[in-house]
């Protein structure tokens, strides 16, 4: 801030930075909870925005002062949006840390636990906003078997394991049964024709019935896997997928763990069901909504399945 603005405008610089709409709500915000993702890349982009239109209005360098003054009207709504920024990303803020030196953090006395709901919310916001993509094929790639398989639209499955043979052949042709949810079976196209809405979602995870043949599995944990499945490797549109990470959310023996890292060695927010026969893991990955892996319960808690899914996606070709 140059001395012709302090005189012009009869205020200190501290006074003159916090001179911009919401400075009032910023100094009293505190630290609030964190934003989506979603929501914190649209203030950020909002904030490049900003700036690019700031740095082209200023003016160019002076030979003497080899230096970009840039006006102070100008900056104060830059300013603005990074104030914005800052009370959505849970910044404490205060009017001597807009000054030159910086505010100690807060001591903290421990995190507090996100709902899932919340979590799930945010995730489903991203899931929302991804694109749908393109391919004839869905492909699948999971670990511990290194497996990869391709559905056509037509359910026609091809199944590989690079290094392994079926009956003398490098692949596994067959029809593929569908994906289960609640008392529904669909193909491809029953995907896209499976409802968006969360609260009828739930109403199908929760109608899951008994089906295992020898009893290993609750009809809880059952509904809960069926419906991490679909979002770790069925073609689910964007909307299903947002509607399904909302209805998991309301589900009730599902909570929130940490950060954790999946066999792969990619991190990730784990979260937890609580069923009847043990405990159901799934890694999610918040800033892309990808479900990493699925570890589900089967006849005890020391028999666990688990897929880590290397790869999910459309593709048009197989190999």
């Amino acid at each position: 801030m140059s001395t012709h603005d302090v005189e012009e405008t009869g205020m200190t610089e501290r006074q003159a930075l916090l001179d911009f709409p919401g400075a009032e709500a910023l100094q009293a915000a505190g630290r609030v909870e964190p934003p989506s993702a979603a929501t914190l890349a649209r203030a950020l982009a909002a904030v490049e925005e900003a700036a690019r239109e700031e740095s082209g209005r200023a003016p160019r360098r002076t030979a003497a002062a080899d230096a970009v003054v840039t006006p102070f009207r100008g900056r104060r709504r830059v300013v603005a949006l990074l104030a914005a920024v800052a009370v959505a990303a849970g910044i404490t803020v205060t009017g001597a840390t807009m000054g030159t030196a910086p505010a100690p953090a807060p001591a903290q006395s421990g995190t507090r636990a996100r709902p899932a709901s919340v979590f799930l919310d945010d995730v489903a916001e991203v899931a929302a906003a991804r694109s749908a993509g393109a391919g004839t094929y869905w492909k699948v790639h999971t670990a511990p078997f290194n497996a990869y398989e391709y559905i056509s639209r037509s359910m026609e499955s091809t199944y590989l394991v690079p290094g392994r043979t079926f009956g003398g052949k490098a692949v596994r042709k067959g029809h593929f049964p569908g994906w289960r949810l609640g008392s529904k079976r669909v193909d491809w196209s029953g995907l896209d024709r499976l409802t968006t809405d969360p609260a009828s979602l739930l109403r199908l995870i929760e109608s899951t019935t008994k089906a295992s043949a020898d009893g290993d599995e609750d009809a809880a944990t059952l509904g809960f896997v069926q419906a991490a499945t679909l979002l770790a490797n069925a073609p689910a549109r964007p909307e299903l997928r947002s509607g399904l990470f909302k209805a998991l959310g309301r589900l009730k023996g599902v909570s929130v763990g940490g950060v954790v890292k999946d066999d792969a060695g990619r991190t990730g927010t784990e979260l937890v069901f609580h069923g009847g026969v043990g405990i159901t893991k799934v890694i999610i990955d918040p800033r892309t909504s990808t479900l990493l892996e699925l570890s589900e319960p089967w006849r005890n808690e020391k028999d666990q399945r688990r897929a880590t899914y290397l790869f999910a996606g459309l593709t048009d070709k197989i190999g």
